[in-house]
Protein backbone atom coordinates (compact mmCIF):
# COMPACT_ATOMS: atom_id res chain seq x y z
CA UNK A 1 0.00 0.00 0.00
CA UNK A 2 1.52 3.22 -0.77
CA UNK A 3 2.40 5.91 1.82
CA UNK A 4 -1.07 8.30 0.78
CA UNK A 5 -3.39 5.24 1.00
CA UNK A 6 -2.44 4.18 4.56
CA UNK A 7 -2.23 7.92 5.46
CA UNK A 8 -6.10 7.95 4.46
CA UNK A 9 -6.56 4.57 6.46
CA UNK A 10 -4.94 6.43 9.54
CA UNK A 11 -7.02 9.72 9.04
CA UNK A 12 -9.95 7.46 8.81
CA UNK A 13 -9.54 5.88 11.87
CA UNK A 14 -8.66 8.75 13.89
CA UNK A 15 -12.03 10.77 12.48
CA UNK A 16 -13.78 7.75 14.01
CA UNK A 17 -12.60 7.99 17.40
CA UNK A 18 -15.80 9.85 19.57
CA UNK A 19 -14.38 13.04 20.48
CA UNK A 20 -14.88 12.01 24.86
CA UNK A 21 -12.34 9.31 24.19
CA UNK A 22 -9.21 11.85 23.15
CA UNK A 23 -10.34 13.95 25.68
CA UNK A 24 -9.52 11.88 28.83
CA UNK A 25 -6.48 12.61 30.99
CA UNK A 26 -4.58 9.64 32.28
CA UNK A 27 -2.14 10.74 35.27
CA UNK A 28 0.99 8.61 35.34
CA UNK A 29 3.60 8.00 38.56
CA UNK A 30 6.71 5.85 38.22
CA UNK A 31 9.30 4.67 40.27
CA UNK A 32 12.28 2.31 39.49
CA UNK A 33 14.71 0.56 41.98
CA UNK A 34 15.10 -0.40 44.25
CA UNK A 35 15.64 2.88 46.62
CA UNK A 36 16.97 1.01 49.42
CA UNK A 37 17.15 -2.77 50.15
CA UNK A 38 16.35 -3.58 53.99
CA UNK A 39 18.27 -7.57 53.62
CA UNK A 40 21.27 -7.64 51.74
CA UNK A 41 19.44 -11.23 50.55
CA UNK A 42 17.97 -9.43 48.15
CA UNK A 43 20.16 -6.85 46.46
CA UNK A 44 20.58 -7.64 43.60
CA UNK A 45 16.70 -7.41 42.88
CA UNK A 46 15.57 -4.28 40.58
CA UNK A 47 12.11 -2.93 41.16
CA UNK A 48 9.58 -0.93 38.53
CA UNK A 49 6.64 0.86 39.42
CA UNK A 50 3.59 2.45 37.63
CA UNK A 51 0.65 3.85 38.39
CA UNK A 52 -1.80 4.88 36.06
CA UNK A 53 -5.10 7.45 37.28
CA UNK A 54 -8.01 8.41 35.41
CA UNK A 55 -10.75 9.97 37.23
CA UNK A 56 -11.60 8.34 40.76
CA UNK A 57 -9.82 5.06 39.64
CA UNK A 58 -6.09 4.26 39.67
CA UNK A 59 -4.27 1.34 37.94
CA UNK A 60 -0.85 0.05 40.01
CA UNK A 61 1.91 -2.30 38.35
CA UNK A 62 4.76 -3.58 40.16
CA UNK A 63 7.52 -5.59 38.85
CA UNK A 64 10.27 -7.71 39.99
CA UNK A 65 13.40 -8.83 38.72
CA UNK A 66 15.60 -11.26 40.66
CA UNK A 67 13.57 -13.14 43.13
CA UNK A 68 13.70 -16.62 44.50
CA UNK A 69 11.54 -18.62 41.89
CA UNK A 70 8.48 -20.08 43.31
CA UNK A 71 8.35 -17.90 45.95
CA UNK A 72 5.29 -15.41 47.04
CA UNK A 73 6.09 -12.30 48.91
CA UNK A 74 3.82 -9.14 50.38
CA UNK A 75 3.66 -6.11 49.00
CA UNK A 76 2.27 -2.89 48.96
CA UNK A 77 1.81 1.07 48.92
CA UNK A 78 3.27 2.98 52.22
CA UNK A 79 2.54 6.10 53.22
CA UNK A 80 6.37 7.21 53.23
CA UNK A 81 9.30 7.47 51.05
CA UNK A 82 12.33 5.11 51.27
CA UNK A 83 15.26 5.67 53.66
CA UNK A 84 18.10 3.54 55.11
CA UNK A 85 15.65 2.54 58.06
CA UNK A 86 12.58 0.27 57.20
CA UNK A 87 10.39 2.17 59.36
CA UNK A 88 11.29 4.80 56.85
CA UNK A 89 8.83 4.22 54.35
CA UNK A 90 5.77 4.43 57.13
CA UNK A 91 2.30 2.12 57.48
CA UNK A 92 0.56 1.05 54.89
CA UNK A 93 -1.24 3.31 52.54
CA UNK A 94 -5.31 3.76 53.55
CA UNK A 95 -7.71 5.79 51.40
CA UNK A 96 -10.29 5.31 54.19
CA UNK A 97 -9.30 4.71 58.06
CA UNK A 98 -13.48 3.40 58.62
CA UNK A 99 -13.04 0.23 60.00
CA UNK A 100 -16.53 -0.78 58.52
CA UNK A 101 -14.02 -1.06 55.27
CA UNK A 102 -12.57 -4.20 54.68
CA UNK A 103 -9.00 -3.80 55.12
CA UNK A 104 -8.22 -4.89 51.51
CA UNK A 105 -10.45 -2.31 50.06
CA UNK A 106 -8.45 0.23 52.13
CA UNK A 107 -5.32 -0.82 50.98
CA UNK A 108 -3.17 -1.40 47.90
CA UNK A 109 -1.91 -5.13 48.33
CA UNK A 110 0.68 -6.10 45.08
CA UNK A 111 1.41 -9.58 46.39
CA UNK A 112 3.71 -11.51 43.83
CA UNK A 113 4.87 -15.01 43.48
CA UNK A 114 8.01 -15.58 41.33
CA UNK A 115 8.12 -17.62 38.15
CA UNK A 116 11.03 -20.02 37.40
CA UNK A 117 13.25 -17.13 36.13
CA UNK A 118 12.74 -14.85 39.36
CA UNK A 119 9.96 -12.32 37.62
CA UNK A 120 7.26 -11.23 39.10
CA UNK A 121 4.50 -8.92 38.23
CA UNK A 122 1.21 -7.79 39.42
CA UNK A 123 -1.57 -5.15 38.91
CA UNK A 124 -4.24 -3.96 40.77
CA UNK A 125 -7.18 -1.22 40.37
CA UNK A 126 -8.15 0.69 43.01
CA UNK A 127 -11.61 3.14 43.03
CA UNK A 128 -9.60 6.06 44.05
CA UNK A 129 -6.69 8.61 43.09
CA UNK A 130 -3.77 9.15 45.42
CA UNK A 131 -3.34 12.47 46.72
CA UNK A 132 -0.03 14.03 46.59
CA UNK A 133 2.23 13.49 49.51
CA UNK A 134 -0.09 10.96 50.43
CA UNK A 135 1.77 7.77 49.49
CA UNK A 136 5.57 7.38 48.88
CA UNK A 137 6.71 4.15 48.59
CA UNK A 138 6.41 0.55 47.49
CA UNK A 139 7.75 -2.06 49.75
CA UNK A 140 8.43 -5.66 49.23
CA UNK A 141 7.76 -7.92 52.29
CA UNK A 142 8.86 -11.39 53.33
CA UNK A 143 5.97 -13.39 53.60
CA UNK A 144 2.30 -12.99 51.43
CA UNK A 145 -0.10 -10.48 53.09
CA UNK A 146 -2.30 -12.17 55.62
CA UNK A 147 -6.10 -10.95 54.80
CA UNK A 148 -6.91 -10.78 58.04
CA UNK A 149 -4.69 -7.87 59.07
CA UNK A 150 -2.57 -6.77 56.18
CA UNK A 151 0.50 -8.34 57.80
CA UNK A 152 3.60 -9.54 55.64
CA UNK A 153 6.66 -9.48 57.65
CA UNK A 154 10.02 -7.99 57.18
CA UNK A 155 10.39 -5.49 54.80
CA UNK A 156 12.68 -6.33 52.39
CA UNK A 157 13.09 -3.85 49.65
CA UNK A 158 11.50 -0.44 49.06
CA UNK A 159 11.17 1.59 45.82
CA UNK A 160 10.24 5.50 46.22
CA UNK A 161 7.20 6.34 43.88
CA UNK A 162 5.73 9.87 44.40
CA UNK A 163 2.04 8.70 44.06
CA UNK A 164 0.08 12.10 43.10
CA UNK A 165 2.91 13.81 41.29
CA UNK A 166 1.71 12.63 38.04
CA UNK A 167 2.69 13.39 34.08
CA UNK A 168 0.18 13.58 31.74
CA UNK A 169 -1.21 11.62 28.59
CA UNK A 170 -0.01 8.44 28.89
CA UNK A 171 -2.44 5.39 27.74
CA UNK A 172 -3.88 2.97 30.75
CA UNK A 173 -2.61 -0.48 29.77
CA UNK A 174 -4.84 -2.68 29.45
CA UNK A 175 -8.14 -0.67 29.09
Amino acid sequence: MSGFKKGLVVAAVVVAVPAGAAAAVVLVDHGHGPTVTHDTAYSHITTQVHAWARGDSTRVRLMVEGLPPGRTFGAHVHTGTCGTNPAASGGHYQHSTDPAVPLRDREVWLDVTADAQGHATTTTTVPWAFAAGTAGSVVIHANPTNPVDGTAGARLACTTVAFGHHTEGRAVPGS
